[in-house]
Order: structure tokens, then sequence, then C-alpha cells
């Protein structure tokens, strides 16, 4: 990707690669070796084998697992598939529409790309990372790469609070981790690569870019956060095209451009100081709410521990959705919509009520057509009827509510 695009430049001489046994690398281009500008210190430009190690995408790698540790030991709870208690994200950093522009609290937009919410959540990345940076990070410098990293991540920041509802707390490395998919994606184009070169490039990229992008296409719904995605690839794909654009090259990014990564550590520092300063008064809050592992695993635990659940944690709308759940199965429908109301007014204040906000106005659309109330239930129900997918879609149909 070096030289991809590259207008009045002089072609680079070959360097060799670093080539790990289960992914083969596509060959990097060399700095100049007589420029003493280069972003490359000189041990580096001396050792050819140490030049083409992806140290960067290992240091960050080890650097997140680090992270997922402290979160670990901190956290307030535990489920039971292993995801860690959403209250303790929110008091890491976690990120969301209401917290960071309602409420805001800016520097959790420092922190949320660093945090992950489970041990398969942080593997899928680092997996992705790894995969990705053994052929970037050689290819366009380490210069590049931290920049097209921290960019893509603050990217996906903006993507997720855009895009998602405004109290879904969002975390994850996914957004960076995706613009350098895009980046790679591009490099696939490089006219002086050879085929096998340009095949790697290519179906890695593809590999990983299109389930990470075409669900936007279909409603990008689940606990996946698309839309950090797809700002961190608008950002990627930016960032590796502007050396073309601009008649620059890999090789001649302005050295103060290789300080992005020691910057973007000292902000993320800055930002831990902010979480710390709240850390107290946000754990203190997520003892009033259902720890992640009472939450009912399926419909069954609903049913039967709805009751329990709201008596011991009143203040969390969660647990009065449940318990309307019930209620309306049992058809006592009045108390189910008084439960299901009570869970709504909760929500309006909770920095993780957004899926509650999400799906109680649908339940409580069931509720109020099952006693007679058409008109009301299909007003109630006209937002989640706009929603292109979801369970609480599916309901509303069915009952046609969305007609």
């Amino acid at each position: 990707m070096a030289t991809f695009g590259r207008r009045g430049a002089v072609a680079p001489t070959s360097r060799a690669s670093f080539q790990p046994v289960s992914a083969p690398v596509a060959p990097a281009v060399t700095r100049d070796r007589d420029d003493p500008s280069s972003e490359e210190g000189t041990f580096f430009r001396g050792n050819k084998l140490l030049a083409d190690i992806p140290f960067l995408t290992i240091g960050l790698i080890l650097g997140l697992i680090l992270i997922y540790w402290l979160q670990r030991a901190l956290a307030l709870d535990i489920a039971r598939d292993g995801s860690l208690d959403v209250r303790s994200l929110i008091a890491y950093g976690a990120s969301s529409y209401d917290m960071v522009i309602g409420r805001g609290e800016w520097w959790r937009i420092g922190l949320a790309p660093l945090l992950h919410g489970s041990q398969s959540h942080l593997l899928g990345n680092c997996v992705a990372l790894f995969i990705v940076g053994v052929r970037l990070e050689p290819l366009i410098g380490r210069g590049w790469f931290s920049l097209i990293f921290v960019a893509s991540a603050l990217a996906g920041e903006a993507g997720s609070l855009l895009g998602n509802a405004h109290g879904v707390p969002g975390v994850g490395a996914s957004g960076a981790i995706t613009g350098l998919i895009a980046a790679l994606f591009l490099s696939s184009f490089d006219p002086e690569a050879d085929a096998a070169q340009t095949m790697s490039r290519l179906k890695t990229s593809l590999f990983f870019g299109v389930p990470a992008l075409l669900p936007l296409a279909f409603g990008a719904s689940g606990n996946t956060d698309y839309y950090a995605h797809a700002g961190g690839a608008l950002a990627g794909a930016a960032l590796a095209m502007t050396p073309w654009l601009a008649f620059w090259s890999y090789e001649n990014l302005p050295r103060g451009a290789i300080m992005t990564l020691p910057a973007a550590f000292a902000g993320s520092l800055l930002c831990a100081g902010f979480a710390a300063a709240h850390y107290s008064s946000n754990m203190a809050d997520a003892r009033q709410y259902i720890r992640a592992s009472e939450l009912p695993a399926n419909g069954e635990e609903v049913l039967s521990k709805s009751l329990d659940l709201v008596t011991r944690y009143p203040n969390d709308p969660r647990a009065h959705l449940f318990r309307a759940i019930f209620l309306m199965e049992k058809q006592k429908f009045a108390a189910a919509e008084a439960e299901a109301r009570t869970a709504l007014s909760l929500a309006a204040s909770d920095m993780a009520g957004g899926p509650v906000r999400n799906s109680a106005p649908g339940l409580l659309a069931v509720v109020l057509n099952a006693q007679g109330r058409v008109s009301e239930a299909k007003a109630m129900a006209a937002e989640s009827c706009r929603a292109k997918a979801g369970e609480v879609r599916r309901i509303l149909e069915k009952t046609k509510l969305c007609a």
C-alpha cells in the first residue's frame, strides 16, 4: 500500500517480509535507508527482520488484554455467559449518546474503544487486529498505522453515538480495527504488488470487512455496534487514500504524526482520570440494579423471577418490564400496563435504559390492544414499527399494530 496511487515518486527498493507460520505476510516497502528523517529508528532500519515484525500490533493487543484483565478484576458482577456487568462498563467509561452528549461526559470517547464487554468480544477483536496488523503494519509503517488506528477509533465512536439508540452503552476496539481493515482493502489495488500480495490483502480485508459492515444494509440489529464499524471504516479509508490524493507517500509522513500513539495514550490517561473521579458514584448507583448473573436467561426465568427482581430492585426498569411480561401472560392487563409505564418512566433517566426504552413501548402497545384500546396501541407502537427489524417489530406486526 506504500506505493499505490503515488504520482511523481521514485519506486522504493523491496525488503524481506516477516511471515508468521499461519499467515504469510505481503512483502513490505522499505524506508529510504539514507534518509535521516525516516520515522524508523537506525536500529530498525539496519535490521530487515525487526523492521517487519508488527511490534505495534502486538503491543496494542497486549494493552487491550491488560485493560480487560483490570476490567474483570474490578467488575461488580459477571454474567453466566462471561459478559461483564453493564453498570461496571459504564463506570469504566462505556459511551452512549445520553452519557456523552446528554450528560457532557466527553471523556468516555477516549476510553470506550479500549474496553471490551466479554472475553469472547476481546478475543474476536484481538484475532482480527493481529491478522490485519501483520499484513498492514510492515506495509505502511508504524506512524501511519498509529494514525489510522487512533483516527478510526474516534470516528467509530462518532458513528456509534450518531447511529445507535441513545441509551445503549457501547465499548470495543472494533471501530479502530475496521479502519485498519479498510486501509488493507485499499492496499489490494497497489499496482506494484504481485498477485499473491494482492489476493492475500483482498481476502483478509473482505473476510473481516464484509461481516463487519454488510449488516448495516439490513437494519444492523443485535448487540454488535455496526455504526462504530462504519465510522471507523470511513476514517481508515480516507486516511489510506490521503497520500494518493495529496501527492504524498507513506515514506514521507510528517514527523509529528509519529507522535499520534503517544498523544493518544496521554489522552486516554487523562480520560481515565475523569473516569476515576466518577467511579465511586457510578458503582454506588450500579448496586441499585439487577446484577448480570441474576438476569433471566430465557422466557421461563423471566416469568419465575419477575416478582423477586421487582421487589429487590425497584429502581431497575428491567425488573418492571419483566413483571409486565409476567402479568400479561396471566392476562392481568391493567396491572401489566402499570408495570410497563413504570419501566418507561424509570428508563427515561437511566444511563443504560436504552434497551427498555426501545422495547417497553411495543409491550405496552400489545397490552393496550388486548384491552381494546386499539387507537392508543397503534400510537404507542408507531416508533417501534418504524424500526427495520427486531423481535418487538415482529410481535407488533403479528398483532397487526404496524398496519
